[in-house]
């Protein structure tokens, strides 16, 4: 019960952030759906391209990389793909997220998100949510202007210092993962 609760609240703090682009890919900003494009992200890599197309996200983080996340071996982490491929483990989740300039804007420079350190040479922000009665941290790292990465974990007494410690661990590990 505990997992379907947490999973919940992960899944909860993912999806309300992309969940206000209801577009298909490639039209996510007013300018593509006007037939025009769009300029990378402020801040970008200067990369595009989607590096990560058909990486399953489970393959990006494992609880035993990061000690502080519940370490259940009888437990396997929730798969989805309805909406961007997810994984969620009882208090972490790993998304990619590719094809939503909207998306990519309100996680980046929305006002939520808060600057952090590059992250292995990537450009990384944090932001803490509230989802119910639990907090979680969220940590975003752009791997090119069309993709980017979602880790956030959650519980951890509600201390957002702790929560964004281990989800910047977390990343830290996504990233190294990513290819060059």
């Amino acid at each position: 019960m505990r997992r379907a609760m947490v999973t919940a609240v992960v899944l909860a703090c993912g999806l309300g952030l992309s969940a206000c682009n209801d577009d298909p890919p490639g039209l996510s900003s007013p300018a593509t759906r006007a037939g025009g494009t769009t300029a990378a992200p402020t801040g970008g890599s200067g990369k595009t391209g989607t590096p990560l197309a058909g990486t399953d996200p489970c393959t990006l983080l494992k609880p035993a990389d990061v000690p502080e996340l519940k370490q259940d071996s009888d437990t396997t982490p929730e798969r989805r793909t309805d909406l961007h491929p997810l994984c969620a483990g009882d208090d972490y989740s790993v998304t990619i997220i590719d094809n939503d300039q909207a998306g990519h804007e309100m996680d980046f420079e929305g006002s939520l998100a808060k600057p952090a350190p590059d992250i292995a040479g990537h450009h990384a922000v944090t932001a803490v949510m509230q989802v119910g009665a639990s907090q979680s941290c969220l940590v975003f790292v752009e791997v090119t202007a069309d993709e980017y990465v979602r880790v956030g974990t959650t519980a951890h007494d509600d201390d957002p210092a702790t929560m964004c410690g281990i989800a910047v661990r977390a990343a830290t590990v996504v990233a190294s993962r990513i290819p060059a």
